[in-house]
């Protein structure tokens, strides 16, 4: 009987295994047809096969969810067959994740204009060239925190939600692409270019994308009290080296305007950049809709930029409700 049971065991492991190798052939000769046709240099290419599908709404890849089944298949027992769920191999409705920290102070003041914005069709896109800069972590240090730049897109997203407004956060590991692609910091907005390409792709519906970032400079230059209390200041930084950088001016100026009335102190204004050993561009060729903010600097706390958030959530919702009027 015991060797009956090892031989059983044997055939399931050679059929399982044969299985998932014919799995991974498929999806390779896909893989290898499809970047057949498409015209991107070497190093473009390596990348893009690193970068994932974007997060938030991000489905499960086929192939994965076929080879997690099979593996859990007894292949002899009709009855675990039929236990096993393998609904997941096709997904009808994306999957939302609650990453924020609910510590994380919440909107006082009530959305001036709240959108009717589809659950699945995310508009905006908040993503971190320099996703690696970090805020003050003095209140955050016994949790092990890092306040990041990427801690304030997360932010953003909860707080846009007050707002009926969707949105997706880029949580790509830049560094780690750009240390496999042997590309130096500077190539930081080549990879976020082709995130975002990607994540047009995957969804059609997104219109205006944000780059959040963090000033260096000292606190008391970017920080404003309002109404008695803290905000990190905003800076809005303009590539003049975009050959349509006139039509994301006009994006830019309205968003200052916006914001500045309602948080008067709050906008440090537009900085324009451009000339030789800058970059000029900032990826907003990509989109007159697509914006860079420095957030706050180097000495400013969670908490102040969070309450900064809230004033881009409202600038933001308050431009797509003109955009859409």
């Amino acid at each position: 009987m015991d060797k009956k049971n090892k031989d059983n065991k044997k055939k399931i492991l050679l059929i399982k295994t044969i299985l998932i190798l014919i799995i991974f052939t498929i999806s390779f000769l896909y893989t290898v047809k499809f970047l057949d046709n498409v015209n991107l240099k070497v190093d473009d290419l390596f990348l893009k096969s690193l970068i994932p599908s974007s997060n938030k709404f991000q489905k499960p890849s086929i192939s994965s969810e076929l080879v997690e089944y099979i593996a859990k298949l007894d292949l002899f027992d009709p009855v675990n067959i039929l236990k096993n769920n393998y609904k997941g191999l096709v997904t009808d409705a994306p999957k939302k994740e609650n990453i924020i920290d609910n510590s994380i102070p919440a909107i006082k003041d009530e959305p001036s204009n709240v959108l009717d914005n589809k659950e699945n069709d995310p508009l905006i896109y908040i993503y971190n060239s320099h996703q690696d800069e970090e805020y003050a972590s003095n209140n955050l240090k016994d949790y092990n925190v890092k306040p990041t730049v990427l801690l304030a897109s997360y932010i953003l997203q909860e707080k846009l939600q007050k707002y009926n407004i969707n949105s997706i956060v880029e949580n790509s590991n830049i560094s780690e692409l750009l240390r496999i692609n042997n590309w130096n910091y500077a190539y930081s907005y080549n990879v976020t270019k082709m995130l975002m390409e990607q994540a047009k792709k995957d969804y059609p519906s997104l219109i205006y994308f944000v780059d959040l970032h963090r000033d260096s400079v000292s606190k008391d230059k970017t920080t404003a009290i309002i109404n008695n209390k803290n905000y990190a200041k905003v800076l809005f930084l303009l590539g003049l080296e975009n050959k349509t950088y006139q039509e994301n001016k006009k994006v830019i100026n309205r968003l200052n305007t916006i914001i500045s009335t309602k948080y008067q102190g709050i906008s440090k204004g537009i900085y324009e950049k451009g000339g030789p050993l800058v970059n000029g561009v900032y990826n907003q060729d990509f989109s007159n809709n697509c914006v860079l903010i420095e957030v706050g600097g180097i000495d400013n706390t969670i908490e102040e930029v969070s309450n900064t958030i809230d004033a881009i959530a409202y600038m933001l919702s308050t431009y797509i409700g003109e955009d859409n009027g």
